[in-house]
C-alpha cells in the first residue's frame, strides 16, 4: 500500500483545532504520513467552520485554494470535513465538483476509511452525528497549550445558532477517557489545558451517574505535570457556586472565565432564546469577584439582533462600561439560515448593527487598556511561547489573564529560553492589547 503525503488545513474555532489533531493520528495509525505544507501533500483536508457568515466565507476560500492546488500540483484528492461540509453537504458536491469526499463532525472516526474510498476513485460523504461523543487517538501539536474537548454538541438552542443542527445534541466525553487523554497530553510537553465545547457548564449532565464539571476539575487537578487548567465558554446560568469554590480553592485552575453573554436588554436574552436576565448576569459577575478578586473575565456579545432598539443598544453599552470586562469579542448579528432569528421580524439594518459593533469596539479598548494599565509594576508568572513577532531579540508569552489566541501576549528580552519554560517577569508597560515587561532574575526580582 502506497504511504500517501496528507495535509490538513484547519479554519475556525479552537474545537476545530482538536478534530485536525485527532484527525491527525487517525491519518498516521491508517499509514498516512503527514506533511505541513500544503503543496506536498497528495491529499488536502480542509478541516471547515460553518458558524457564521465570515467563518463560511473563509472556508469557501481555502477549498478553492485547495482545487486550485489539485489541479496545478501534486495533489490527487480532495476531502472536506467539519462544519461547513455537515451544513451544505450537498451544495460543495454540486458547486465545486473538485471535492472527492466529504466527512461532517460527527463522523471524523471514519476518515481513514473515507480516504481510502477516496483513493480507489469513488467519492464518498460521510454525514450525521453519533450518539455519544466517541474518543480517538490524538496526534499532540508539540506545544506546551493544548485544547481539550470535553463534550460535542449543544442543547441550548440559542435562536440565532445553527450548531445543534450542526452537531447534534449535548454529547459528554466520559470522564476516564477524557482524563486518559490530558495524560497523554500531558506526558507530550503540555503544561497548559484548555477546557472546550460549546458549553463547558453542562458537562456530564448526560453520561451515567451525571458527573459534573466540578468532579473533572477535581480529577484534572490532581494531574502531576500539570500547571494550567483553562475554562472557557461557560454558560451563565450553569456557573454554580460549586463551580466559584473549586476555581477559587485550586492554585492550576486559572482566576480566568469566558463566559459568552451575547447581550444585557433582558428583552433581546429573551428573543435570543437566553435562560439568563441582566440583573442575573450582574449578580454572576459581582459574585465571581467577590470570590475571585483577580478573575480575568472574558465575555463576547452579538449587536444587531433582530429587534435591538437604541433602547437595548443603550443597555448593553452602559452594561459594557459598568462591568469593565478584562476582554471581550463582539460579533455583528449574522443570519444564519435555519435557525429562529433568522426569519424574525424587525431585522436590524446592517449598517446600524455595524456603528453598534463601532461604538462597543471602541469603548472596550480603552477598558482593556485601562485593565493592562493597571499590571504595570506587577510580578506576572509567564509561560513562554515563541520568539516575539513585534519586538526584536524579545520573547513573548502568556499570563493567567490571557487565553491563547484572543486576549493578547506578554513582551520581554530574554536569551536562552524555549517554548513551555516559565519564568517571573515584572510589567513594565502596555503594547495595544499586549504587556511589555523584563524578565526576573535572581539578581533583580
Amino acid at each position: 500500500m502506497d504511504n500517501y503525503e496528507v495535509a490538513i488545513i484547519t479554519l475556525g474555532c479552537a474545537k476545530n483545532e482538536v478534530d485536525s489533531e485527532h484527525l491527525g493520528a487517525l491519518l498516521e495509525n491508517g499509514a498516512f504520513s503527514l506533511v505541513e505544507d500544503p503543496q506536498r501533500a497528495e491529499v488536502l483536508v480542509v478541516n471547515t467552520c460553518g458558524f457564521i457568515n465570515s467563518a463560511k466565507e473563509e472556508s469557501i476560500q481555502a477549498i478553492l485554494s485547495a482545487v486550485q492546488l489539485k489541479n496545478k500540483g501534486r495533489c490527487r484528492k480532495l476531502v472536506v470535513a467539519g462544519c461547513l461540509a455537515e451544513r451544505y453537504s450537498k451544495e460543495l458536491w454540486e458547486e465545486i465538483p473538485e471535492i472527492d469526499c466529504i466527512i461532517g463532525p460527527g463522523r471524523l472516526g471514519e476518515v481513514v476509511e473515507a480516504v481510502h474510498q477516496t483513493l480507489a476513485g469513488e467519492k464518498p460523504m460521510y454525514t450525521g452525528n453519533s450518539v455519544t461523543a466517541v474518543n480517538f487517538p490524538r496526534k499532540p501539536s508539540g506545544k506546551a497549550t493544548a485544547y481539550l474537548k470535553i463534550a460535542e454538541g449543544c442543547d441550548n438552542h440559542c435562536a440565532y445558532c445553527a450548531i445543534p443542527s450542526i452537531k447534534g445534541s449535548y454529547r459528554s466525553k466520559p470522564v476516564e477517557n477524557i482524563l486518559t487523554e490530558a495524560s497523554h497530553l500531558v506526558s507530550a510537553g503540555v503544561s497548559e489545558l484548555v477546557l472546550v465545547a460549546q458549553d463547558t457548564t453542562r458537562y456530564g449532565q448526560d453520561l451515567p451517574g451525571s458527573p459534573c464539571l466540578v468532579d473533572l476539575l477535581r480529577e484534572l487537578d490532581r494531574m502531576p505535570g500539570l500547571h494550567w487548567i483553562r475554562i472557557l465558554y461557560a454558560y451563565p446560568d450553569l456557573v454554580s457556586p460549586a463551580l466559584i469554590d473549586v476555581m477559587a480553592d485550586s492554585r492550576r485552575i486559572c482566576h480566568y472565565l469566558d463566559i459568552p453573554l451575547q447581550h444585557a436588554s433582558d428583552q433581546i436574552l429573551s428573543r435570543m432564546n437566553r435562560r439568563t436576565s441582566q440583573h442575573g448576569l450582574r449578580s454572576l459577575i459581582h459574585t465571581l469577584r467577590q470570590h475571585m478578586p483577580d478573575i480575568a473575565l472574558r465575555s463576547t456579545f452579538i449587536v444587531g439582533f433582530p429587534g435591538e432598539t437604541e433602547g437595548d443598544f443603550a443597555e448593553l453599552r452602559e452594561f459594557i462600561m459598568e462591568m469593565k470586562f478584562d476582554w471581550v469579542g463582539f460579533f455583528q448579528y449574522s443570519p444564519e439560515e435555519g435557525t429562529p432569528a433568522a426569519v424574525m421580524p424587525n431585522q436590524v439594518d446592517p449598517q446600524t448593527a455595524r456603528a453598534r459593533w463601532q461604538q462597543l469596539t471602541d469603548i472596550q479598548q480603552r477598558i482593556s487598556a485601562t485593565v493592562n494599565q493597571g499590571f504595570v509594576g506587577k510580578k506576572m508568572r509567564v509561560l513562554v511561547e515563541e520568539p516575539s513577532l513585534l519586538f526584536s531579540g524579545m520573547w513573548c508569552g502568556r499570563t493567567y489573564r490571557q487565553a491563547p489566541d484572543v486576549d493578547g501576549q506578554v513582551h520581554f528580552p530574554a536569551h536562552e529560553l524555549k517554548p513551555g519554560d516559565w519564568v517571573d517577569v515584572r510589567i513594565t508597560g502596555v503594547s495595544d492589547i499586549d504587556l511589555v515587561g523584563e524578565l526576573l532574575t535572581d539578581g533583580n526580582s
